[in-house]
C-alpha cells in the first residue's frame, strides 16, 4: 500500500497547554481515529536554534522524542492540518512510503 510516514519531533520539555507537545499530537491523532503510532526516545538532537537536547542524569525532561505514524494520504493530511490548527510548536517530516501488514 502507498502512503506516508509522518514523524513529529520535539524535546520532552516542550509543552502545550501544560503537557508534553507530543502527547498533544497523540491526543489529536486519537481524536481523528488514528490509533497506531510509534514513540521513540532519542539520545540527542540539535534543534534549528543550535541548542542540543539530550537526556542527562539531571535533566531527563530535555530528551528528544519522535512520534511516528504510517498513514494513507487522506489521514496524513487530516492529522497535519489538525496539528497546524492547534498551533503546536513541533517539527514534522512527511515522506512517501510503501507499507504492508502481514498475517492480519
Amino acid at each position: 500500500m502507498k502512503g506516508f510516514e509522518v514523524i513529529f519531533m520535539a524535546p520532552r520539555s516542550r509543552r502545550h497547554r501544560g503537557k508534553p507537545v507530543l502527547d498533544s499530537v497523540a491526543a489529536i491523532a486519537k481524536s481523528h481515529d488514528i490509533r497506531r503510532h510509534t514513540r521513540r526516545v532519542d539520545a540527542e538532537g540539535t534543534g534549528a536554534s543550535g541548542h542540543t537536547h539530550s537526556a542527562h542524569f539531571f535533566e531527563l525532561a530535555d530528551e528528544p522524542e519522535e512520534l511516528m505514524f504510517v498513514l494513507d494520504g487522506e489521514k496524513a493530511d487530516e492529522l497535519m492540518n489538525a496539528v497546524e490548527e492547534e498551533k503546536l510548536h513541533v517539527f514534522c517530516i512527511r515522506r512517501t512510503i510503501e507499507f504492508w501488514e502481514f498475517g492480519h
